[in-house]
């Protein structure tokens, strides 16, 4: 049994005064919902492992930037590539110790100072976007050997800049802010795609479970999503009407996966979301050159509807079968 669906049921014996005040304590603890001292110590350890390994690199950062003028070009080359192979043999000669984990994930941030100074030093004249990718490139063998969510999360990130960073380049930093349609539609398509790929692995790969990167991916791919509807709403261009039918679709494969596969309230609640604000924009648009109580018509809608969806949500969050 999960334990979010333990918790709701001792809260609900609780509250039925099935558990005699003086034992709720014992029962958190039998059920698994109060961490014991193992716990703790594990939470504990994680924590300082990686904020000893953000110092790390802070403090490598810092180094560079303070003593710059006084390092030849030679040496720090020389200094940069020894960082990446010292974390490579760290990580390799520590691999079962989660350490290891801080030291892979260092050397792929050092590919990435490495990469940014030589296209500093020998000015290579490389758009911005073509060295996060190739950055991500260069990388990708370190993750897939690491097995290591947070380091595919930085690979993601690096790919969706390069996505961003692409479109700049070929469309002006104008066009990405006010006209961004194709960058919403190529940064949909891959986030989603990464999205539904990690799910899919993640019933088959322990390392994957984590929630927080698919969330992640949730959020980017939702906001382009709303972002072409939006669009879709407010533009007359026909290029939008695909959007139309993709968005419903979207929706639907959200809710299988989230209500019934993988339950998971967070998700659940950001569809909702997308629906409030795209439900509200139709609204708007359809009422905007109307006379009478335009504004209120759409706040009693938000309201409604945003009372509705926490309904919901709560009655969902009362079966404890979410994430």
């Amino acid at each position: 049994m999960k334990s979010s669906r333990t918790k709701v049921l001792l809260q609900q014996w609780i509250a039925q005064g099935h558990v005699p005040p003086d034992k709720v304590q014992s029962a958190l603890e039998i059920a698994d919902i109060t961490p014991n001292q193992n716990q703790w110590r594990l939470f504990l350890d994680k924590l300082l492992l990686a904020n000893g390994g953000g110092l790390f690199l802070f403090g490598v950062v810092f180094f560079f930037a303070f003593n710059w003028q006084e390092i030849t070009r030679f040496h720090k080359f020389a200094m940069i590539e020894s960082l990446v192979l010292a974390s490579l043999w760290a990580y390799s000669h520590w691999f079962s110790r989660p350490s290891a984990k801080v030291f892979v994930m260092a050397a792929a941030v050092f590919v990435g100072v490495l990469l940014a100074f030589f296209g500093q030093t020998y000015q290579t004249g490389a758009d911005t976007w073509q060295l996060f990718a190739t950055w991500a490139m260069l990388i990708t063998p370190l993750a897939l050997l690491a097995q290591l969510g947070a380091l595919w999360l930085l690979w993601l990130i690096l790919v969706n800049l390069s996505i961003v960073l692409y479109f700049q380049v070929f469309h002006g930093l104008f066009g990405v802010i006010f006209s961004s349609n194709q960058l919403q539609l190529a940064m949909f398509f891959f986030n989603t795609t990464a999205l539904l790929l990690w799910e899919f692995f993640a019933t088959r790969l322990a390392w994957l479970h984590g929630r927080n990167e698919v969330r992640l991916l949730a959020v980017a791919s939702g906001f382009s999503v709303t972002w072409l509807m939006l669009e879709a709403i407010f533009s007359h261009d026909q290029e939008f009407y695909w959007i139309v039918v993709a968005y419903p679709l979207w929706l639907l494969i959200g809710y299988t996966l989230y209500r019934q596969r993988i339950p998971d309230l967070f998700m659940l609640a950001g569809g909702a979301l997308t629906l409030i604000v795209i439900s509200t924009a139709f609204l708007g648009k359809e009422f905007l050159n109307k006379q009478g109580n335009f504004f209120l018509l759409l706040a009693v809608w938000v309201v409604m509807w945003s009372s509705l969806a926490i309904h919901w949500l709560l009655k969902i969050a009362k079966e404890g079968k979410h994430e």
